[in-house]
């Protein structure tokens, strides 16, 4: 599977640049503690106050991970998550 892997120490995403990727996402799955946040764009669409407070960081820029496939975003990481985002839960 092609992937494109991006340092953010090299190539940083602005606050405007996350804004368009959390808008071009169709679902998203955000882990916050032990939870995770789920957003579908045709029933549970994420607010532009919600992306600032789960996908900016207090420095302007994109918090990671992030994992960004096709209409998916991912924000955060556990075995369980990437599981779910990836179509292999059990």
């Amino acid at each position: 599977m092609a992937f494109d892997s991006r340092l953010v120490e090299t190539r940083p995403v602005t606050r405007e640049d996350t804004l368009e990727l959390a808008r071009k996402a169709r679902r998203l799955l955000i882990k916050l503690g032990g939870d995770t946040l789920r957003f579908d764009a045709a029933t549970n669409p994420i607010t532009e106050q919600q992306i600032h407070a789960y996908l900016v960081h207090e420095d302007g820029f994109l918090r990671v991970p992030v994992l960004a496939m096709g209409d998916l975003l991912v924000r955060g990481y556990t075995e369980e998550l990437y599981r779910e985002a990836l179509g292999a839960n059990p």
